[in-house]
């Protein structure tokens, strides 16, 4: 993994926004509504061009080998312009930097190139499900259960499984094609938020892989250690998100008049324009201490507690940027709505917000 320079973040940082403004923009508020509307495979396409889907795979397995600094810089800006879309980058990398961690050679060379790979990002990472049995059959393993809520499941070409091996007590986990034999994926679930990141139940009947799909055998400690790591890269969509309320509340603000002067003029539309921009501007100021942090191997606790700290702020601040618009502010196509459920949906990466507290003063605790 290189460290980038303050030129190479700024050259990623503009390359995210040129990206955004051309890719994004147009059709973010079209197409939120997953499996109603396309998923935005254009964009996807053109990510993979650019290198963005691969930044945190490294250079001698097919990637652009960077860390959580050139991934933060990329998030912030796709998040401003659409969520869902920085969160299929986050979720994909995250699937990443697990082949690239764990997996074999032939696996990453096979699922890393091309494709999407499914992840369970919505679970706490120190409990994961055990709803998924794998039973040791000849060289390989047979798959039984049921897995909900995988993210972008209902997309991809691999997903990244947990699941208990008999016999022994530390959850596994496991690269399966999408595509096997006995692999059935629910209807898309229609979530509160990030709808063009989708997620869909998987049920597993006798599905067969080989002991090389067999990423690592510490599954919760693995996830842990990778979470606290991506910490900065969530803690990234969220500050994108309020940054992207306050630039379209600020707009709609300078150019609408209400009583006779402009909207923006009211002391209360000036608060709340500055509660969004005070959270923005600290807040990328924190994920790049995080992702510096994570970079140089001593992340936590920072990574952590700024992750609860700014998924938290952004839920409440995007209301303000709503509000701002009055009631414009609750129609699809203002965007301002979208955002106030995107950074919800946030909040629930890596688990709910109470479980994160709890995990994150257990680490502490373990360490001292």
């Amino acid at each position: 993994m290189e460290h980038a320079s303050a030129s190479d973040l700024q050259e990623f940082r503009n390359m995210a926004e040129r990206f955004a403004k051309k890719e994004l923009e147009p059709r973010a508020v079209e197409i939120d509504n997953y499996p109603f509307q396309p998923f935005n495979t254009a964009a996807v396409q053109a990510a993979r061009e650019t290198g963005m889907l691969q930044v945190v795979l490294p250079e001698n397995q097919g990637g652009v080998g960077q860390g959580m600094a050139v991934l933060c810089e990329i998030l912030m800006p796709l998040s401003s312009a659409d969520a869902s879309f920085a969160a299929v980058v986050l979720v994909n990398s995250l699937s990443l930097a697990a082949l690239s961690r764990w997996g074999k050679k032939p696996v990453v060379e096979s699922y890393a190139g091309s494709g999407l790979v499914a992840f369970p990002a919505y679970d706490l990472p120190s409990d994961l499900p055990v709803t998924v049995a794998a039973k040791k059959k000849g060289r390989g393993y047979l798959l039984d259960g049921k897995l909900d809520y995988l993210a972008l499941a209902p997309v991809a070409d691999a997903l990244i499984v947990p699941a208990l091996i008999e016999g022994v007590d530390e959850v596994a986990l496991f690269v399966v094609e999408s595509g096997a034999q006995g692999v059935s994926l629910s209807e898309p679930v229609i979530s509160l938020g990030l709808r063009n990141c989708p997620a869909a139940d998987l049920t597993l009947q006798g599905v067969e892989v080989a002991a090389k799909n067999l990423l690592t055998a510490e599954g919760k400690s693995a996830c842990t250690a990778l979470a606290n790591d991506f910490a900065a890269a969530v803690a990234a969509l969220a500050v994108g998100v309020v940054s992207g309320s306050y630039q379209a509340a600020k707009a709609y603000a300078a150019e609408r008049y209400q009583g006779g002067r402009m909207i923006i003029d009211y002391d209360l539309v000036r608060q709340m324009l500055s509660n969004l921009l005070i959270v923005a501007e600290s807040g990328k100021a924190l994920v790049r201490a995080m992702a510096a942090a994570a970079d140089a191997g001593n992340g936590f606790p920072l990574t952590g507690s700024g992750l609860i700290l700014l998924s938290e702020q952004a839920s409440r601040v995007t209301a303000d940027g709503v509000q701002c618009l009055g009631g414009y502010g609750y129609m699809e196509e203002y965007g301002q709505e979208k955002r106030m459920r995107d950074a919800k949906q946030i909040q629930s990466l890596f688990g709910a917000a109470p479980a994160k507290r709890l995990e994150m003063m257990e680490e502490i605790l373990r360490r001292e």
